[in-house]
């Protein structure tokens, strides 16, 4: 039997060394996602939430009303005055029916127009828009653009190339651990409360979505995405408190019609406010 050279052995000791490290990077990487998340370049993020909001509005379009996007203005900034400053919020409305909002990299977020239309007041709307903004602040969407597409996601800085439009389709079906829906929360909370808005509005929203069942279109599968009405309060129930309305009367009617005139992707933009 021929023997190994020492350095041949050394060799296969390198290989198979190099090779376990390789499987153990492919196995792990998506619990190294939020280390890497902090890193992804802001050109990548806002290629692939570009291509998300271009796909929602290839099924839809965008509300723009003049005097509702001017309510939703206000809405944002009163939240976004408490967020890192780092964060560039690019707000949106669609027009399409179903019960749903989301945050997409580079961040967007998308309200549907239920969303507004089926809250019991501005409070409600804003407790939605406050955990869309956590799941921003806590870099959720960018995590899970990393688990999408692992280490070549530095190599991703064509806009509209196919890659981007590819993960972008599939990032608009993903969904968020219950985990990281708490902690869009308990994130959001801290938001209303700084702001001296009554955080209590998303645990009533989602008791009206899980009373309501089928009679709200798409409102029983945004419900099977989420924690329950039940799991927030347990969660948060020692923070989320009484507080003044969102907004004041006028602009929350302004605001439920937004919709009332339709166009592009036209986003409210306000950077947050705090260092």
């Amino acid at each position: 039997m021929p023997h190994r050279s020492p350095r041949s052995r050394r060799l296969a000791i390198i290989g198979t060394v190099l090779a376990i490290g390789l499987l153990v990077a492919f196995v792990s990487f998506p619990l190294l996602s939020g280390l890497v998340a902090p890193l992804v370049p802001t050109r990548v993020e806002e290629a692939v939430g570009a291509e998300m909001i271009k796909d929602t509005g290839n099924n839809g379009s965008f509300c723009t009303d003049p005097e509702g996007m001017e309510a939703l203005r206000t809405l944002v900034s009163r939240l976004a005055a408490h967020a890192p400053a780092k964060h560039e919020f690019k707000v949106y409305v669609s027009d399409q029916d179903i019960v749903n909002a989301f945050a997409a990299p580079g961040a967007h977020v998308v309200l549907f127009q239920p969303i507004i239309t089926k809250a019991d007041g501005p409070n409600e709307v804003a407790g939605v828009l406050a955990h869309e903004m956590g799941h921003v602040i806590e870099l959720h969407p960018t995590e899970g653009l990393v688990e999408a597409v692992g280490y070549g996601i530095f190599g991703m800085l064509t806009p509209g190339s196919e890659e981007n439009k590819k993960v972008a389709k599939s990032l608009l079906t993903n969904h968020y651990s219950r985990g990281d829906e708490l902690d869009a929360d308990r994130v959001g909370v801290e938001l209303l409360n700084a702001d001296g808005i009554d955080s209590r509005g998303l645990f009533s929203f989602f008791d009206r979505l899980k009373a309501s069942g089928d009679d709200i279109p798409g409102a029983a599968e945004f419900m099977s995405t989420h924690p329950s009405g039940e799991t927030r309060r347990a969660n948060l129930e020692d923070v989320a408190h009484e507080g003044k309305p969102a907004l004041s009367d006028e602009e929350w009617a302004a605001l439920k019609g937004i919709c009332q005139q339709t166009g592009s992707a036209e986003p409210v933009v306000v950077s947050g406010g705090e260092p």
